[in-house]
């Protein structure tokens, strides 16, 4: 196949606006994989495990409560953001859990109480006898092969608008 042929001329005027052009993707890049990984990491309340593969089931509640696991107040899934971070060698996106979002919560551990990660990970909050004594690890954000694989998925569009 012959390719469309052009001028050392307007090959040098097609890569004077690529570093702009660079730049925008990768923001675009960027906005895209953050507002997917919150989705994908949203989602891990409504599967009832971690969205990620190879993941199982989040252990069932001892109490007999009426409302889903960890779907009390809905704070904590409402609770998970996203932001961009850029340093003088790196860049990119993190995704987290809003503390500030926890200001009003109606949760018995009291106000300015962020309880994101106890949850995350497990462990203990309390003393012993009391129900926030041994809490389950039960993941909905961290390190995921769904999102990882959407990081993968979106990449080329990085190089949108730059010569074929």
């Amino acid at each position: 196949m012959v390719g469309k042929t052009i001028t050392p001329k307007q090959l040098a005027q097609q890569w004077l606006t690529l570093p702009n052009r660079f730049e925008v993707n990768v923001f675009n890049f960027e906005t895209l994989i953050g507002n997917a990984a919150k989705k994908i990491f949203k989602d891990s309340f409504y599967l009832r495990r971690f969205n990620s593969a190879g993941t199982f089931a989040w252990e069932n509640r001892s109490d007999h409560k009426p409302h889903p696991i960890l779907e009390e107040t809905g704070t904590l899934k409402h609770s998970i953001v996203w932001d961009r971070f850029h340093s003088s060698n790196s860049r990119g996106i993190k995704i987290f859990t809003d503390p500030d979002m926890f200001r009003f919560s109606k949760r018995q551990y009291g106000r300015n109480f962020c309880y994101a990660a106890i949850h995350n990970e497990g462990g203990q909050v309390a003393k012993s006898g009391s129900p926030a004594h041994n809490i389950k690890k039960r993941q909905f954000i961290g390190y995921s092969t769904t999102v990882a694989d959407k990081i993968t998925s979106y990449s080329i569009r990085i190089f949108d608008g730059f010569p074929k």
